[in-house]
């Protein structure tokens, strides 16, 4: 049987992933609107990218709690690698996925050190 203290420890952790998954998109958008970095990405390009950022924020989240940074380090790289193709967007596709890695790695931080995983 699980105790009131596992109980309010799962509610966190689900809580606090949720958030830091689905709260990653508009601080994303709120971060991009502050410094007028216009978007020059179709509809449904930005509908996926969307999405690609709630992955990409579940993988960094779940990485963080699971110590292995190096991955994450790896998976910056990646994207950044990928984005290097198409140079006079880099910037917006750069800040996008800065403000991204910075709100899942506090929430994972938040998950980590506050809830205790």
């Amino acid at each position: 049987m699980v105790d009131k203290n596992g109980i309010i420890k799962i509610f966190q952790f689900f809580l606090f992933y949720i958030v830091g998954i689905w709260g990653g998109d508009f601080f994303v958008r709120s971060i991009c609107k502050f410094l007028n970095i216009p978007s020059k990405e179709k509809k449904g390009i930005m509908k996926t990218g969307k999405v690609i950022g709630f992955f990409e924020r579940f993988i960094i989240i779940t990485f963080f709690i699971l110590s292995s940074y190096e991955t994450i380090g790896l998976f910056f790289t990646a994207k950044s690698i990928i984005r290097l193709s198409n140079r006079e967007e880099s910037e917006y596709y750069l800040i996008g996925t800065m403000a991204s890695f910075s709100w899942a790695i506090v929430w994972a931080l938040f998950l980590k050190f506050i809830v205790k995983i």
